[in-house]
């Protein structure tokens, strides 16, 4: 980790045999999109079976310094309000699956978003062809780092949006930018969707030019062995289908795999790169505060559940050190 930076009750464990990948330089073909489900490549040594002892760790969320609600004292650049088509898909096609409302509708709005978590909350831009679209959501997890999920950053076909997206923390409908917004200096995902589309390990990340997260704060994370379900679970994050509003429904994990989690909170296109939290109470082994468990991805598959890549050890290791 960042030596010159200071974050609360970070845990330093052995590096896992996990490759970062990012690009500062123009994007190349990827070639054909692969199969969704190939071989598993980003575990590294993590065994989780019922039989291996159950561990956990993590790092504590971070509330911030507050909100000014201006964005030059906050530490973030505003710019002009975006637009795009409603639906349940980005105009781009970039958002992968349909993802689900699960019986009614429970979403409720957040507003207005300048307490924590929403503030920490990220609603990310793409922009094709000079016009700016909604594409996914994201959460700060440090000073400068939102993670997301790895179709957010990376796409199969075309490979890495390097150039083309913009992160509005807080974000509250269109043209509401309380914190301005800031741009990637570094997309980041891991070889196990960069090289082999596998939707088990769909997450991805991107270090900003600028440190908005010292005034937003940002999310936790934790990973257990242990199974998950009976866990609660919010998902908060912008929908397509909501005008670059924030939402939010909790519900629970349903199915603990080993790589991802599923539950029924409800989800529309553009929530991708949620985080799957939870609360735990103050002083809580590895991670207190809003502890994020997975990155949503994906929408109701054969089983009926929502799902998204589960935190594990060795995910755990390499996303702490993008910090």
């Amino acid at each position: 980790m960042n030596s010159s930076r200071s974050f609360p009750r970070i845990v330093t464990m052995a590096s896992g045999a996990l490759l970062a990948m990012s690009v500062l330089a123009p994007t190349a073909s990827a070639g054909a999109a692969k199969p969704a489900e190939l071989a598993v490549s980003d575990t590294g040594g993590v065994t989780l079976s019922a039989a291996a002892p159950t561990g956990s760790r993590g790092v504590d969320s971070y509330r911030g310094t507050g909100a000014t609600g201006d964005a030059a004292k906050d530490g973030a650049r505003d710019v002009p309000a975006d637009h795009r088509v409603q639906g349940y898909r980005s105009p781009t096609g970039d958002d992968f699956g349909a993802q689900s409302i699960i019986g009614s509708d429970n979403r409720t709005r957040v507003t207005p978003t300048t307490s924590f978590p929403a503030r920490a909350t990220v609603l990310i831009t793409r922009t094709v062809n000079g016009v700016e679209n909604q594409h996914c959501t994201g959460w700060m997890f440090s000073d400068d780092l939102v993670m997301t999920a790895g179709h957010c950053v990376y796409n199969q076909s075309s490979g890495w949006y390097t150039g083309q997206l913009r992160f509005y923390p807080g974000a509250d409908g269109a043209g509401s930018r309380p914190y301005g917004g800031c741009s990637a200096t570094t997309l980041r995902s891991n070889t196990g969707w960069t090289v082999d589309g596998n939707a088990d390990a769909d997450y991805g990340g991107a270090t900003l030019d600028c440190t908005i997260g010292n005034t937003v704060g940002w999310y936790g994370a934790y990973w257990t062995t242990a199974s998950l379900n009976g866990t609660s679970t919010t998902i908060q994050g912008y929908g397509g289908d909501k005008a670059q509003q924030q939402w939010i429904h909790s519900d629970q994990v349903r199915v603990s795999d080993s790589l991802r989690l599923r539950y029924d909170n409800d989800t529309v296109g553009g929530n991708s790169g949620s985080s799957v939290h939870t609360v735990r109470a103050p002083g809580s082994s590895g991670c207190s505060g809003q502890c994020s468990l997975a990155v949503h991805a994906y929408g109701a598959g054969s089983d009926g559940h929502n799902s998204g890549p589960r935190i594990t050890e060795s995910r755990f290791t390499l996303i702490a050190g993008w910090r």
